[in-house]
């Protein structure tokens, strides 16, 4: 077990930058991993067992079927950690709110980044996009407009997760990194600040890829979540049901196609077909969608507001998704039955 953690990282390169993550799953905690090895100045914010577990064990993660422990600095009180220069929020999209977003004006100062979830469309999401849809809110996303005002655009980060992680009871499990967690700013360009953080959790160990189209990205991990996980909680399957079912495979295509429509309006291009992304995902078959997995535990699920952030989009670039609003209708039955 490796339990010892420096200021320097595996590559010898010191960067004592400081982060603050708020949100202690298992996203969270990799990422937070690989700051630390990174030499990163690293506190996560937690709440209750969450916390307390951090506060007696430290972080404990398995990566790629090495168990880690290592020291870090836990909270529940922003105001304990103060101004950072990189906030990461990977709490689940229902969790994030104009309350949680304030909670968080104890870690922001004018240069502070920050990179909110994106698991569901962002509200950021028109920010600095010419033509009909120039400065367009959304108001699934931010509906009183506070998000946007407490984290102005010019502030964030776009990024995404291909990583599959869960936690088996006390200790993270890292499962499979994929491409990792692909990075990028709303413009477009390649910032100091974007390099500084890519270059940190590709010398922590991970894989984070400096991307041009962020919102691209954004799009196709979206619509790969809104249509495996509506698939995985009709079905209540894992991935290798769901290969070995011609009928099932059948309506994650007509799914994501459908979805892609929106993409094919914004002009985003999308640098793998459906068809290619759902051979990818169902490789991993033992795997067990998000979704379904907290349907199993008796935890809220995340595919209201994830549909509803994704329909509105649809709704302001004039697309109608009548396939996916139905299976989503029915879908979304399971949450009603916990």
């Amino acid at each position: 077990m490796s339990s010892a953690v420096s200021s320097t990282s595996p590559s010898g390169v010191e960067d004592f930058f400081s982060v603050c993550i708020a949100g202690a799953g298992a996203i969270g905690c990799h990422l937070a991993f690989l700051l630390l090895r990174a030499g990163c100045r690293v506190t996560l914010l937690a709440r209750g067992e969450n916390l307390a577990r951090l506060r007696r064990e430290g972080l404990c993660i398995r990566v790629e079927g090495e168990l880690h422990q290592l020291p870090i600095r836990a909270t529940d009180l922003p105001e304990e950690v103060g101004p950072v220069d990189y906030v990461f929020c990977t709490v689940k999209v229902s969790s994030w709110n104009s309350d949680f977003v304030e909670h968080l004006e104890p870690l922001l100062r004018p240069e502070t980044t920050v990179i909110p979830p994106t698991t569901s469309i962002p509200h950021w999401w028109f920010h600095g996009v010419e033509g009909a849809w120039k400065g367009r809110a959304l108001a699934s996303a931010d509906p009183a407009g506070t998000i946007a005002r407490l984290i102005p655009a010019d502030r964030v980060l776009g990024m995404t997760m291909w990583v599959s992680a869960r936690r088996d009871n006390d200790v993270v499990e890292v499962v499979n990194t994929q491409r990792g967690y692909p990075l990028g700013e709303l413009d477009g360009s390649v910032s100091r600040r974007l390099r500084r953080l890519s270059n940190a959790l590709e010398r922590g160990g991970g894989l984070a890829p400096v991307v041009t189209e962020i919102r691209a990205e954004i799009f196709i991990k979206v619509v790969n979540s809104l249509t495996f996980n509506v698939v995985a909680l009709l079905g209540n399957v894992g991935n290798g049901m769901i290969a070995d079912s011609p009928e099932a495979v059948k309506t994650l295509t007509a799914m994501m196609l459908e979805c892609e429509k929106v993409a094919s309006v914004l002009g985003l291009p999308l640098r793998q077909s459906a068809e290619s992304r759902i051979r990818q995902t169902l490789q991993a078959r033992a795997h067990v969608m998000s979704m379904l997995h907290d349907f199993r535990r008796g935890k809220p699920l995340e595919l209201q507001p994830l549909w509803r952030s994704f329909e509105e989009l649809a709704q302001v670039v004039g697309v109608q998704l009548p396939i996916t609003s139905a299976l989503v209708s029915v879908a979304a039955l399971r949450e009603q039955s916990l």
